[in-house]
């Protein structure tokens, strides 16, 4: 007798690795099936919730961030968990990788899942602006984990090796900690939500400082103001709680266009002699105020040096963003 189409196990496993990450994410957020899948197999998209505005007087609405990654979903019904050993080390975006053999940071659980090379290759040519995150669905645990590929490739693969792309694949580790669902692994997905409004911003704030150091006719105060007040409408200066540096430099933006400093610099009670008070007053009123741009400018480097490694198995990924 003939014998019709059949659905293999794996299907079903695949099936029920999407619902399990459905059933993770805050129900407001929108997860869309990206097809055709040429490795990145759904988006996240992330929503707020608006407390003034209801439905019908009891159910709230929601309003989209425009905030979105990728993901690249692997669903298994009893993935192994394995032991990490992660040592310090130095900065991988100065030379390539060594290790401390003597300064053991801390063991982790990870899973341990083999991508081929096609796979993250084109990830790497994607670069950083949108995250793609590889996404564990441990059926038999029920909770699903990820990693950041762009930044794994970047912070680990690239570092490790003279040229990754020489394997058909390699072993990628992806830390059980970053649980979507916990508070730890939904920070993480929210950080990664906000890169590329974030890395736009970051490109503003370095023209910004630059072009303050050259104001029309040498009015600077003019068009720090301009500046501040185009900036200042981010929506990432209150919800970025993860990252204080983000906060902090909020508040000096929020003095600066209230009351024309921003208070990094405090004006000394006394001068020195010799000095004419109004001068010198204005130069420190003038240092206060570019310092605040000097800083913001500086925030893409931190980025680079430290927060692209945050959740990540690495000593610095531990150490700044683990539970």
């Amino acid at each position: 007798m003939a014998v019709g189409k059949k659905r293999s196990e794996q299907h079903l496993i695949d099936q029920d690795g999407i619902a399990l990450l459905r059933s993770k994410l805050p129900r407001h957020w929108l997860l869309r099936e990206y097809r055709p899948d040429y490795g990145l197999d759904f988006t996240i998209e992330t929503f707020k919730a608006l407390e003034s505005e209801t439905t019908d007087g009891r159910r709230p609405t929601f309003e989209t961030l425009g905030e979105h990654v990728f993901v690249q979903l692997k669903s298994v019904a009893e993935p192994s968990v394995h032991t990490l050993e992660i040592y310090n080390r130095g900065n991988v975006e100065k030379a390539r990788e060594t290790l401390d053999l003597t300064d053991k940071i801390a063991e982790i659980e990870t899973y341990r899942f083999q991508l081929e090379m096609s796979e993250l290759v084109t990830i790497e040519r994607m670069g950083i602006g949108v995250p793609v995150l590889l996404v564990i669905a441990d059926l038999a645990r029920q909770r699903c984990s990820f990693v950041c590929l762009n930044d794994y490739i970047d912070k680990i693969l690239i570092p490790q090796h003279d040229d990754y792309r020489t394997a058909g694949s390699r072993t990628i580790h992806v830390p059980l900690w970053t649980e979507i669902g916990s508070d730890a692994g939904m920070i993480g997905l929210r950080w990664y939500a906000k890169r590329a409004k974030l890395l736009a911003a970051f490109q503003r704030f370095a023209f910004q400082y630059s072009e303050l150091q050259w104001p029309d006719n040498g009015d600077w105060r003019t068009l720090a103001r301009y500046f501040g007040e185009r900036i200042v409408q981010y929506d990432f200066w209150d919800d970025t709680e993860m990252c204080e540096p983000i906060r902090y430099h909020a508040a000096g933006l929020r003095r600066f266009l209230e009351t024309g400093q921003p208070g990094y610099f405090k004006v000394p009670a006394d001068l020195p002699d010799g000095f004419d008070p109004d001068a010198f007053r204005e130069h420190f009123e003038k240092q206060d105020v570019f310092e605040l741009w000097r800083l913001l400018a500086l925030l893409p480097k931190t980025y680079e040096d430290i927060w692209r490694e945050w959740f990540l198995p690495t000593s610095l990924g531990q150490l700044t963003s683990a539970p």
